[in-house]
């Protein structure tokens, strides 16, 4: 019985392994960059202040992941990484009533690009799409406007995560 078991771990260690499986965001960054700058975002949505947030989610994951491979000045780096805040959009997903949003969600789209120091672009990342529900509170635009940040801030740590992961992914 022990070795049936035994013989069955080994075997889904094999399989995993051969079929490529690793972690997201395990991976390396593309065109052997190991040094990279990030560049404030650019901000086309309505949501004054979304630039600072969503650039420093992003550095925070490059910092949780890669620190080493973050650099403070552009002119140390091997690829600057820039991008724009394509979209933040917010539609109610569930009602009391015709009139009356008992939730709400946030849907955020990020673009971001790998370029090289000679401007060469690296990676792009194609719209990075992420989503987050908040609910309304009935009377209480504060506490809806506070939900709404929160869920904001949700999404820029998602997209981040997202984004870092599609940037490392070796596919």
């Amino acid at each position: 019985m022990k070795n049936r078991w035994a013989f069955k771990a080994v075997l889904s260690v094999l399989l995993l392994t051969a079929c490529g499986y690793h972690f997201a965001g395990s991976g390396s960054f593309p065109a052997g960059v190991s040094r990279v700058f990030i560049t404030i975002l650019e901000n086309r949505s309505a949501e004054t202040g979304a630039e600072s947030l969503f650039t420093n989610d992003l550095i925070y994951e490059f910092t949780r992941n890669r620190k080493e491979s973050l650099v403070q000045e552009r002119s140390s780096a091997d690829a600057i990484l820039t991008g724009a805040i394509v979209s933040l959009s917010v539609e109610n997903i569930s009602r009391s009533t015709v009139s009356t949003a008992v939730e709400r969600r946030v849907t955020g789209t990020l673009n971001l690009r790998l370029e090289s120091s000679d401007g060469r672009i690296l990676w792009s990342s194609g719209n990075i799409v992420e989503r987050q529900a908040y609910a309304v509170v009935k009377g209480n635009k504060t506490a809806t406007d506070q939900n709404k940040s929160d869920a904001i801030a949700v999404l820029s740590s998602k997209l981040a995560e997202s984004a870092f992961n599609r940037l490392t992914d070796n596919f």
